[in-house]
Order: structure tokens, then C-alpha cells, then sequence
């Protein structure tokens, strides 16, 4: 099977839950450290009842997600199981933001359909003082597919919103400076829940700590050495100075 004709499949989920009310939860979550290099995971879980629905229409939405992630090169794919709920999830990590673009655009393009883009490419500009990621993601529907059930669009959304959750989370390598999420968690962390018929701008910006590799790195430049031989003499001058003090009394 394509994966175009697998997420033809899981993009007809959103109508199996009008038709059975079931439960239908995505999750995408994003990690970024201070380099630019960081981690992707997608989870899709569905209740038994959906799955029932699902498999009634000729689709398996976990089996065909876990086919199209075997079919991504550098991401690793695993069940889980939550009371319920049962799901798979992609996971991938990335070492730059060039890297982030690229797996980002692939899982864009493999696991997405008009009416369920789970996750668009995602940007990372990273510079000496800040973090700043970018994306869209959204959970449109298929109003003539909707308009068959005899249901407005309106109406189908109402239905799904009591279904149907997709949240993007992500977690900065430091405080979040500006952001449109619609939750903060820690300093660090932002979340977005996308409704159905929704498509939503992903964007956060975040503080850039200081870590091992850039001091690596900037010590390496002819800036960083003098900087370096500036503390070392000062730091001597200082204990020069201490050892010659008097003793107080």
C-alpha cells in the first residue's frame, strides 16, 4: 500500500469518529537543546471502539501509521497502550536545524493528507542569543464527506471537538521569550491544541543557554583565546594580590 493510500485511510479517521463517537487522540511532541539538535515523536492512539469503526471501513489507522513510519529512514516506530486507548508512535532525533528541516518535510509529506496534516515542516533559526522554532500544523475536514452524513461542517466540528484532540508540544533549551502557544508549562516548555477544521502558525521563541559546545567552539577563535588569557592573567593578578595582603589581626 502507497503511502499515499495509507493516509487516505487514517485521514477518513475524523469521519469514523462522527459516525461512532469514539475516541481519537494525536500527539506530536518536539525537544530542542541550546545547538540546534533535538528530537520528533508522533503519537496517534485510538479507543477500541474506533478501531472497531475504523477496521469496518477497511482501515487499520495504528497498523497503517506503523507501516508508513517503518517506511521513514532514521525513525523508529513503537506500540504503546494506554487503559483503552492503544497507539503508535514515530519518534527521530536531529543534530542541527538543517537536519530538522529535512525530517520535518519528510514526516510532512509521508503521513499527511488534505484532511489530517498532523505537523508541517518545522524551521529552527538559532543564533547567539536566541531559539526560534517555527511550523504549522492542522485538522481540517472533508466537508463533503461531512455533508454526506448529513451533518454542516459546523455542526461536525461541535461532534469532534469532544473527540478528537491534536497537541504539539515542545520543550526550549531555555525561557521562553515569545511564543503563540496556547499553554506555557515550565520556563521552557509550550503547547499548542489544534481544533478540528483548525490550522494553526506554531511559533516560539526561546533564550539560548550556554553550552559545552559553543564554549568549546568559542574558545577555539582568536577572540575566545585572548578572552581566555585576559581571565588567566587576572585571576593570578588577583591571587598575587591576596597572598600579599597582611594578616588581619
Amino acid at each position: 500500500m502507497t503511502p499515499w493510500k495509507r493516509w487516505t485511510l487514517l485521514a477518513a479517521l475524523p469521519i469514523c469518529v462522527l459516525l461512532s463517537g469514539c475516541e481519537l487522540r494525536a500527539h506530536v511532541g518536539i525537544v530542542v537543546d541550546g545547538d540546534g539538535a533535538g528530537a520528533l515523536a508522533y503519537t496517534l492512539a485510538a479507543d477500541d471502539e474506533l478501531r472497531r469503526v475504523a477496521r469496518r471501513a477497511g482501515a487499520d489507522p495504528l497498523a497503517a501509521l506503523a507501516d508508513a513510519g517503518a517506511g521513514l529512514q532514521g525513525w523508529q516506530v513503537e506500540r504503546r497502550s494506554d487503559g483503552s486507548l492503544q497507539g503508535v508512535t514515530l519518534t527521530t532525533t536531529f543534530d542541527d536545524p538543517d537536519e530538522l528541516a529535512r525530517v520535518s518535510s519528510q514526516f510532512a509529506e509521508a503521513l499527511s493528507a488534505p484532511e489530517l496534516r498532523p505537523l508541517g515542516p518545522l524551521r529552527l533559526a538559532v543564533d547567539d542569543s536566541t531559539v526560534d522554532l517555527r511550523g504549522s500544523a492542522a485538522l481540517t475536514l472533508d466537508a463533503a464527506a461531512v455533508r454526506e452524513l448529513g451533518l454542516r461542517p459546523a455542526r461536525a466540528r461541535e461532534v469532534l471537538d469532544e473527540s478528537v484532540v491534536l497537541r504539539v508540544e515542545a520543550r526550549m533549551p531555555g525561557e521562553v521569550l515569545e511564543t503563540n502557544a496556547d499553554t506555557r508549562g515550565d520556563d521552557d516548555t509550550v503547547a499548542w491544541t489544534i481544533a478540528p477544521g483548525e490550522q494553526r502558525a506554531l511559533r516560539v521563541v526561546a533564550q539560548r543557554p550556554w553550552t559545552l559546545g559553543r564554549l568549546s567552539r568559542l574558545l577555539v577563535t582568536a577572540e575566545g583565546m585572548l578572552a581566555l588569557a585576559i581571565g588567566i592573567a587576572l585571576i593570578y593578578d588577583w591571587r598575587g594580590v591576596t597572598r600579599a595582603r597582611p594578616a588581619l589581626p
